[in-house]
C-alpha cells in the first residue's frame, strides 16, 4: 500500500513539474524527444519496435499544451518513424506496404492525440464544475482554500495579506416571506456585489450557506479597511433596494506577513466573527496581527 501511495505521489509531482513549464518549453522538449527516439530507433535496426515510446511526446503535446500541438507531433512522429524505418534497412515485399504502414501509424497517432486532448478538456470541465458553487459561480470552500494556499505560497511569508469572512443573517425571514427563489436571487446579488468591490474578484469564495470569504493578497490593514468599507457600504445599498432585514458581518484578519497556512487565517477570522455576532448589528472589524498563533 505504501509503495502504491509513493508511486502515485511521484506521478503527481511529475505532473505538477510538467504543468509548471511553459507551452513553448513543452513543445520544444516533445519535438526533441521525438527526434531522439527516431535516432535510437534507427540505431537498433529492424528488430526493435518503439510505438509506445512515440506516444509519449504526443501525449505531452496534446494533454499539456493543445490538441493542435498533439496532432502536429503525431504527424511528425510518424515521419520520424518512417525515416528511421527506411534508413534502418527494413525491406518489404512491395514498396506500397511501407507507405501503408505509415498511414496506419499516423492514424493511430492522430487518434491518440485527439482522444487525449478531448479527455483533458472534459477533465478540466468536470474539475471546474466540482470547484464552483452552482448557485453563484464563485469558488466553493475547497476551491477557495486551494486558491488562498497558492497565494500564500507565492507570498512566501514576506508580503502582507488580509482575509475577510463575510456572513449574512436574516435569510430565514426572506425565505419564509418571499420563498427560496428570492433568497437564492439575493445570495447571487450579494456574491456579485462583493466581486465588484474587491481588487481580485477571482479570490472571492462562497464557503457555504450565506458565508463568503475574500482574500486580499499584498494588502495591509489600512488598505484592507478601505476596501472592506466599500464592500460593506455596497452591501448595505443592496439591502436598501430590497428592503429586507439582512445583517452583514465582516470579520477580517490583516497580517503583516502571510501566514503558513490558510487554516490559521480562517480560524482567527471565524473566532472573531463569533464574537461580533453577539452584537447582532451590522459590523466590520479588522484585526491587525504580526504573527498568527499556530494551530495544534
Amino acid at each position: 500500500m505504501d509503495i502504491r501511495l509513493s508511486g502515485f505521489s511521484a506521478i503527481q509531482q511529475l505532473v505538477k513539474f510538467i504543468e509548471r513549464r511553459s507551452p513553448k518549453t513543452l513543445v520544444a522538449c516533445a519535438f526533441l524527444m521525438t527526434i531522439l527516439l527516431g535516432i535510437f530507433d534507427l540505431q537498433t535496426g529492424v528488430e526493435g519496435h518503439f510505438l509506445l515510446f512515440y506516444l509519449v511526446p504526443i501525449f505531452i503535446g496534446s494533454w499539456f499544451v493543445s490538441r493542435e500541438v498533439g496532432v502536429y507531433l503525431a504527424f511528425f512522429g510518424s515521419l520520424i518513424w518512417f525515416a528511421a524505418d527506411s534508413l534502418g534497412g527494413r525491406t518489404y515485399s512491395s514498396a506500397w506496404i511501407a507507405y501503408w504502414n505509415m498511414v496506419t501509424r499516423t492514424s493511430v497517432f492522430v487518434l491518440f492525440a485527439v482522444t487525449q486532448a478531448q479527455l483533458r478538456t472534459k477533465l478540466n470541465e468536470l474539475s471546474k464544475l466540482a470547484s464552483r458553487d452552482l448557485l453563484t459561480g464563485l469558488p466553493n470552500g475547497h476551491a477557495f482554500y486551494q486558491l488562498a494556499a497558492k497565494e500564500m505560497d507565492r507570498a512566501f511569508g514576506l508580503e502582507p495579506m488580509t482575509l475577510a469572512c463575510i456572513d449574512v443573517t436574516g435569510f430565514h425571514w426572506v425565505n419564509h416571506r418571499f420563498g427560496y427563489p428570492m433568497g437564492d436571487q439575493m445570495v447571487c446579488k450579494i456574491a456579485h456585489t462583493i466581486k465588484q468591490h474587491v481588487p481580485r474578484p477571482d479570490l472571492v469564495g462562497r464557503m457555504g450557506g450565506t458565508s463568503f470569504a475574500v482574500l486580499l493578497p499584498n494588502v495591509a490593514s489600512e488598505t484592507a479597511n478601505f476596501v472592506l468599507e466599500g464592500v460593506h457600504h455596497a452591501l448595505n445599498e443592496e439591502r436598501r433596494k430590497f428592503s429586507h432585514p439582512l445583517t452583514f458581518f465582516i470579520s477580517a484578519i490583516a497580517c503583516t506577513k502571510a501566514p503558513r497556512t490558510v487554516a490559521e487565517l480562517l480560524h482567527e477570522a471565524d473566532a472573531q466573527m463569533t464574537r461580533m455576532k453577539g452584537g447582532k448589528k451590522d459590523s466590520l472589524e479588522i484585526a491587525n496581527v504580526d504573527v498568527l498563533p499556530m494551530l495544534n
